[in-house]
């Protein structure tokens, strides 16, 4: 996803200079981009690609992915009632151990990760699940945290963590 609706200009840019494997639209009213691309890995053709776009000016904020999840999500992906997913999570059914939500503290929908919860459900319940790709999860976390690395006083110590 775009930070904003790109110009035709910036548009025009974009394709003259560089990807054929990129597309541009609008969905739910959010400009999105689409890029087919071929790398070596996921992670590098997401890098490539977000180069690619602030080459033109753009800039990326997120990595269209399905990692934050709801208990209904789970439930779908699993097959089974939402109330049953809400019991693994409340430790009243299954082995225990549900990883946590990624907003405690926050009344309403919880979302949970499900690069940690498909693992949880293959090790913990023996059912087969597709895995989200952790490298869209990493790829979001890093765009958001580029946009908010200039508004946090002593960033550089988080940028080192991160490459620790």
């Amino acid at each position: 996803m775009l930070s904003r609706r790109p110009t035709d200009e910036e548009l025009d840019q974009l394709l003259a200079g560089g990807p054929e494997d990129a597309t541009f639209g609008v969905e739910r009213g959010l400009p999105i981009a689409e890029f087919d691309r071929e790398a070596p890995t996921l992670a590098d053709a997401i890098v490539s690609a977000v180069r690619d776009l602030q080459s033109s000016g753009l800039d990326a904020v997120r990595v269209l992915d399905e990692d934050l999840v709801t208990l209904a999500d789970i439930a779908d992906r699993l097959g089974q009632s939402r109330e049953s997913v809400r019991r693994y999570v409340t430790g009243d059914r299954g082995p225990g151990g549900f990883p946590p939500p990624v907003n405690p503290s926050r009344d309403g929908t919880l979302f949970y990760r499900w690069t940690e919860v498909a693992p949880w459900v293959r090790e913990r319940l023996g059912i087969t699940v597709s895995d989200a790709d952790p490298a869209l999860a990493m790829a979001n976390l890093l765009l958001q945290a580029r946009g908010l690395v200039d508004r946090v006083e002593g960033a550089a110590a988080l940028t080192r963590l991160l490459a620790s």
